[in-house]
C-alpha cells in the first residue's frame, strides 16, 4: 500500500495510508486557508515591494504539501474537465492515484510547456487550443 503524506500546515509530513477514507479526511477546509494565506502574503509582499520576502514565500508555496494537495484535488475534481484525459490520456480517478500524483509533482518544479492541439470546427477554420497535461512527463 502506497504511502502519502499529511502536513500540519508546512511542516513535517506524517504517514497515512493511502485509501478512500484517507483522501476524504483530509481537512480541506484548513488545507484551502492555508494556501490563501501564504498567497495573500505573497500579495501584500509584491505590493509593498519586498521582494526578498516574495521570492521566499512563492518557492514556498511551490513546494508546500497543501498547494500541491489543493492543485490536484481542483484538477480532478473540482474543475469542470475532470473527466477529460490530459494529453498523455491519463485521468486520475481513485485516491490512490490522486495520492501519487501529489508525489509525482513535487520534482516537477519547473513548468512544461503546453501543448498545441488543432480543433476541426464545422464551417471555419480549425481552433487551437493549448492542452496541459496532469502529469507532465
Amino acid at each position: 500500500m502506497a504511502i502519502a503524506s499529511l502536513k500540519k500546515g508546512f511542516g513535517k509530513p506524517k504517514p497515512i495510508k493511502t485509501t478512500n477514507n484517507a483522501w476524504k479526511a483530509i481537512p480541506w477546509t484548513k488545507v484551502q486557508r492555508k494556501v490563501f494565506k501564504l498567497q495573500k502574503s505573497i500579495f501584500q509582499a509584491a505590493k509593498s515591494g519586498q521582494n526578498a520576502k516574495l521570492r521566499r514565500w512563492q518557492r514556498l508555496l511551490v513546494k508546500s504539501y497543501y498547494a500541491r494537495l489543493l492543485a490536484v484535488r481542483r484538477v480532478t475534481q473540482d474543475n469542470q474537465g475532470k473527466k477529460t484525459a490530459g494529453v498523455d490520456g491519463v485521468r486520475v480517478i481513485s485516491s490512490r492515484q490522486r495520492f501519487e500524483l501529489v508525489k509525482n509533482i513535487k520534482g516537477n518544479l519547473k513548468a512544461k510547456p503546453l501543448r498545441r492541439v488543432w480543433i476541426p470546427k464545422p464551417g471555419r477554420d480549425e481552433k487551437s487550443w493549448n492542452r496541459n497535461t496532469h502529469n507532465p512527463r
